[in-house]
């Protein structure tokens, strides 16, 4: 029986192995700061988005699965002529073995965005060139790929992390804002940069060990699958000792994953996990107790 297990989660994983060359994207797009006066030049902007993301191979040819992903803009205000700010909720999700519900893979929130968008001039991928706008969207796409691969294979997201790192690169280069190094808040070239990092692979490891070992193996074996939950958040923690606590690469993992740890960890015998939960992420400390006081 464990053997026939084994074979249906390979055949799972072979189907759904983060190689989707396209992504199943919804993007929605808040107007409500825009004048109306405003308004009208960013009729199309939505759908321009959308159909830019959706129409693009971005993985290997050789792929055809989806990545679902979620682009909700708040337009912020206008800064110029066909000149925007924005702040962007970016998040992708991917399915757990034979179970009803997906897992949230990242969930960030991205506050300074400023991009032009001139209406009726069509978006054009072009990675050798920085642009305001589409140079965003890449950068996201290829990160979200990247983490997404990164949960069925160990560290096989890296070869799109790196894409996603020369655009931040461009960015830098090119002295927008958002694309610079922060030493407080959230940035893009300080997440990629810890993402390629050495010294954080173990956090990138701990995404497969937590994933593909954890949540996937829940349904053939759930102890085994508990030990390897644990196992994951151990290699944080011992990352999290050692690295600078201003990094992101940790906080962006907990950010996506503390509600479902608090919840899937209900059913673990021990409580006592749920002080190493703690330890390794303070930030959310009130959802792992209240997911304790709940076993109470």
């Amino acid at each position: 029986m464990k053997r026939i297990s084994s074979v249906l989660l390979l055949l799972f994983i072979l189907s759904c192995d983060g190689s989707g060359q396209t992504m199943d994207v919804v993007v929605q797009v808040n107007y409500e700061s825009v004048a109306s006066t405003n308004k009208e030049r960013l009729r199309d902007f939505e759908n321009d988005v959308r159909n830019y993301i959706s129409n693009f191979n971005w993985g290997p040819e050789n792929a055809d699965d989806k990545v679902k992903c979620t682009l909700n803009i708040f337009i912020q205000s206008v800064t110029g002529e066909d000149r925007y700010s924005a702040q962007v909720f970016v998040g992708s999700q991917r399915p757990i073995y034979k179970a009803e519900q997906n897992t949230a893979v990242v969930r960030l929130f991205d506050e300074s965005w400023e991009f032009n968008y001139v209406h009726g001039i069509p978006l054009n991928h072009n990675p050798y060139t920085f642009n305001t706008l589409t140079s965003f969207l890449d950068f996201y796409m290829y990160l979200l790929l990247g983490y997404d691969y990164d949960t069925y294979e160990m560290l096989s997201g890296t070869p799109l992390f790196q894409k996603a790192y020369d655009i931040a690169s461009l960015g830098r280069s090119s002295g927008q804002k958002g694309w610079q190094t922060s030493t407080s808040g959230y940035s893009r070239a300080q997440l990629i940069d810890e993402l390629l990092r050495p010294v954080y692979a173990p956090v990138r490891e701990a995404s497969w060990i937590y994933h593909f070992a954890g949540l996937d193996s829940l349904a053939l074996n759930k102890e085994a699958a508990f030990r390897n939950l644990i196992a994951a958040m151990q290699k944080i923690n011992a990352v999290k000792q050692q690295a600078d606590p201003r990094n992101q690469i940790i906080r962006t993992f907990f950010e996506a994953k503390a509600k479902e740890l608090a919840e899937t960890f209900v059913d673990y015998p021990d409580p006592k996990v749920y002080n190493l939960l703690v330890t390794v992420d303070p930030s959310h400390q009130s959802s792992y107790e209240e997911a304790l006081r709940r076993r109470q």
